[in-house]
């Protein structure tokens, strides 16, 4: 060493520090060789979880705005301009779905319950409208550009047959109680009402132990239940007496109910024209009058009911009087044919266009339920007149109406056929019951 130059040994130390320097400030490897990891050459895409996030600037720049759909429900006084206001819609946008004309026309005739929808996007555009009319029809407009097209959009009904049956008890005595009882809406039950009206008078000859059964259609859209369709079979057992009723639909297209022997069961005339909730006064020769206080004859039959109540036509006729006088009230007198008159008598009100000489038809409204004249009550008397001569509303024997033609009898008969077998199966297998038959169709 001491041989060496002092100036080598020093230049030796310093360079021996530069080195040390330099390897401690390379980077260090966690795992030791870089062969450990080594580098793909794989140039398959990297799936979109494993994806670089793109920043927020680039997706807003890429993005539409959102939308949502809004229902609103028309209230009293609504019209599409106070919606559109309400729900602060452009007006302008109102005014280019009018423009549509026929297909948008009921959007002029929204009624309060029912409901619209409104699609719009997160900065208040309108988008589409909804407008459902009803549970089979829908009416969707949607925007295309700055115009809007109209689309009516139709659900497919599913038709299933259902089975109800009840019975008339001391808890439940009329045919309205004995329905709800079974499940039943008022709809059906007055359905059932009008194909046996002809021969029950479901107000004076239900009794205790009577009972029936019927086969109706019920209407489904979507899985949900809308409404209920046709009777298609019923009977009725009342005061020991059976009636059966099946529809049939002839080969021109027209639908109506008969006996099962093709029979129809639409009479000439109804026997109760006015709903009532009881008879105040049968028909009787030797009434002692409420008001005079001495025997007179009361030749029809009062129906007490609430004022303002529909009277209807008790058959196809010609109005012959509609007047006022003292005793009578306000009243019509419709003539049918050559042998029988009816009368209606204390109404509160006629109906529009009836007047001496008009035509009516079975079931036409012609009046309505008061006390004008002669009377203590609201009420309807109603009189029956065969050639001329006062016959007893109740018990008097109604025309029938004319039966299946006898080239279309067979085919009636067996069209039939297999209604009647499902309805008598199910009907005696108990009552106050309702359910499903077995069988059900598709569309209309």
């Amino acid at each position: 060493m001491e041989a060496y130059p002092k100036s080598h040994l020093k230049a030796a130390i310093m360079l021996t520090c530069v080195m040390a320097l330099i390897v401690f400030t390379l980077p260090a490897h966690q795992n030791g060789d870089l062969s450990e990891h080594p580098v793909s050459l794989d140039l398959t895409p990297v799936p979109a979880a494993e994806a670089l996030p793109v920043s927020v600037t680039e997706t807003e720049s890429l993005s539409l705005p959102s939308t949502s759909w809004k229902e609103v429900t028309v209230e009293a006084g609504d019209n599409l301009a106070l919606l559109f206001k309400r729900n602060g819609l452009r007006a302008a946008d109102l005014q280019n779905i009018l423009s549509l004309g026929e297909p948008v026309k009921a959007l002029q005739k929204i009624l309060p319950g029912q409901t619209l929808g409104f699609q719009t996007t997160s900065n208040g555009r309108l988008i589409a409208v909804s407008y459902k009319k009803n549970a089979f029809d829908t009416l969707l407009i949607q925007r295309e550009g700055e115009k809007f097209h109209a689309d009516w959009q139709s659900a497919t009904p599913e038709k299933i047959i259902a089975y109800a049956s009840a019975e008339i008890t001391r808890e439940r005595p009329s045919l309205y109680h004995a329905g709800k009882g079974a499940g039943l809406s008022d709809n059906v039950i007055m359905k059932l009402a009008n194909i046996f009206q002809w021969d029950i008078s479901f107000a004076l000859d239900l009794r205790e132990g009577d009972h029936f059964s019927f086969m109706y259609e019920e209407i489904y859209v979507d899985g949900e239940l809308v409404k209920e369709g046709d009777i298609v079979a019923a009977t009725f057992r009342n005061m020991g007496k059976k009636h059966e009723a099946v529809r049939y639909t002839d080969i021109t297209g027209r639908s109506d109910y008969y006996t099962p022997d093709g029979m129809s069961m639409r009479k000439a005339f109804i026997r109760d024209p006015v709903h009532f909730t009881h008879i105040s006064s049968s028909f009787n020769p030797n009434r002692l009058h409420p008001i005079h206080k001495r025997v007179m004859p009361h030749r029809g039959i009062d129906y007490a009911a609430r004022k303002g109540t529909p009277v209807v036509a008790s058959g196809d006729g010609k109005v012959t009087i509609r007047r006022q006088n003292d005793a009578s009230g306000k009243y019509v007198v419709i003539q049918h044919g050559e042998q029988y008159t009816t009368k209606y008598l204390h109404l509160s009100a006629f109906a529009n266009d009836i007047k001496p000489g008009a035509n009516v038809n079975q079931g036409q409204t012609i009046g309505y339920v008061g006390s004008t004249g002669w009377a203590t009550a609201p009420h309807l008397h109603y009189e029956f007149l065969v050639n001329g001569v006062h016959r007893n509303p109740k018990t008097v024997k109604l025309p029938k109406a004319l039966p299946i033609a006898t080239d279309e009898l067979q085919r009636f008969k067996t069209s039939i056929s297999p209604v009647l077998a499902q309805l008598y199966s199910i009907s005696g297998s108990g009552y106050a019951s309702r359910g499903a038959a077995e069988n059900s169709t598709g569309g209309e």
